[in-house]
């Protein structure tokens, strides 16, 4: 079984997705109220196309829509998909169960901005997602995500194909793939896809953790 859908059903076995309103604002770490916040993807979201890759329970998705943007929130976990839309259907954000690349080389509309907070982009083969947002975007549309920074233990890996260790409620572990990527290769990757790095940010979340936690990077189409 794919580790996040096991997560989901432990999580809706643990408890049903009731009804959230949306949080007041957008994380791009693991812990509230660390780095920046929705404002990477531009000062006024209304009427905005955006794309989220891999959202999980739905909280950002769903404060992007409150914002005013228009939104999709893609995740290839059916159960990730059911408790984002027990929490979060009722803001007007549309969830779609498949996988990141799939979906966006199924669409065909342009997009404002696509976002990944610990999602698609990190555990999708570079190349591919990298070209699927490329196409995608409208210039000069935002792609912002963030993914567990590669020197989060001290030391960068040497391979970049790595397994990082996830703890479901119950107690028990599974293992998903993940690309473990340093800041640069990252920025090579997204300027062979045709996008331009505009910033990047290594955020300690924890605020007092002794190595950055988490990588932020932003990019836009030219």
């Amino acid at each position: 079984m794919d580790p996040w859908n096991s997560h989901a059903a432990a999580r809706l076995a643990e408890r049903p997705a009731g009804r959230l309103e949306p949080r007041p604002r957008m994380e791009w770490t693991q812990r509230p109220g660390i780095g920046p916040a929705a404002e990477l993807l531009g000062e006024d979201l209304t009427g905005r196309r955006v794309v989220e890759l891999g959202c999980g329970a739905g909280h950002n998705a769903a404060h992007l829509a409150a914002a005013g943007a228009v939104v999709v929130a893609v995740d290839r976990s059916a159960g990730q998909i059911r408790r984002a839309r027990g929490h979060y259907g009722h803001t007007g954000a549309e969830f779609v169960h498949g996988s990141a690349a799939a979906h966006l080389n199924r669409v065909t509309e342009s997009l404002d901005a696509i976002v990944s907070v610990f999602g698609a982009i990190g555990t999708t083969e570079p190349s591919r997602v990298l070209a699927a947002c490329s196409r995608r975007l409208a210039g000069p549309g935002v792609l912002a995500f963030s993914v567990p920074h590669p020197q989060r233990t001290g030391t960068i890996p040497v391979s970049p194909r790595n397994r990082d260790t996830l703890t479901l409620p119950d107690g028990t572990s599974a293992a998903p793939e993940r690309w473990d990527i340093a800041p640069a290769a990252w920025g090579h990757a997204l300027d062979r896809a045709g996008l331009l790095v505009t910033d990047v940010q290594n955020l300690f979340a924890p605020a007092d953790a002794r190595w950055p936690t988490t990588l932020l990077i932003t990019a836009r189409k030219p």
